[in-house]
């Protein structure tokens, strides 16, 4: 299941990067410029800046789950979080009995916080039935077969978004 996650975040990366403009560079990295349609999405990829750009998709399956789909021009990021019923710290690991997790995924490969080796935390500091504030911050262990060779460190995530 975890792998299988892993591998759906990377095809939806490739397809994301593969449309439009042939440049590389991160559109979503000036934090004076708000580039998502509804709210905030950043973090910090191995150190460098990152935003998403566009609508981030957040979905509330049930009433205890929820999932974020964020892209940009360099990297697709996904999370899953489960039992959350309001604000509160959530561990992104690949134990089976929490099943969250985080994954990220670009040109030069896929990680995940579902793998051995990775680990994280999501914070959700506010939640109502349309909006979402919180943190994020996961190392991701490499994705076997997709290119990555060391982890990727995510750290000085932040979300304040409406769904």
């Amino acid at each position: 299941m975890h792998r299988a996650l892993g591998y759906l975040t990377l095809a939806l990366s490739v397809a994301a990067s593969s449309c439009g403009s042939s440049d590389t560079s991160d559109l979503g990295t000036d934090p004076g410029i708000s580039l998502v349609t509804n709210g905030t999405f950043t973090a910090s990829v191995n150190g460098t800046a990152w935003g998403a750009l566009g609508k981030v998709i957040v979905s509330r399956p049930t009433a205890t789950s929820m999932t974020f789909f964020a892209t940009s021009t360099t990297y697709a990021l996904n999370m899953v979080v489960l039992n959350v019923s309001g604000p509160g710290t959530f561990t992104l690991n690949s134990a089976v009995s929490n099943g969250n997790q985080a994954s990220i995924s670009g040109l030069s490969g896929g990680w995940t916080s579902g793998n051995a080796g990775g680990s994280g935390s999501v914070v959700i500091t506010a939640l109502t039935s349309n909006h979402v504030v919180g943190t994020f911050v996961f190392e991701g262990a490499p994705i076997s077969g997709t290119g990555a060779t060391t982890p990727i460190h995510v750290t000085n995530g932040k979300f304040d978004l409406t769904f």
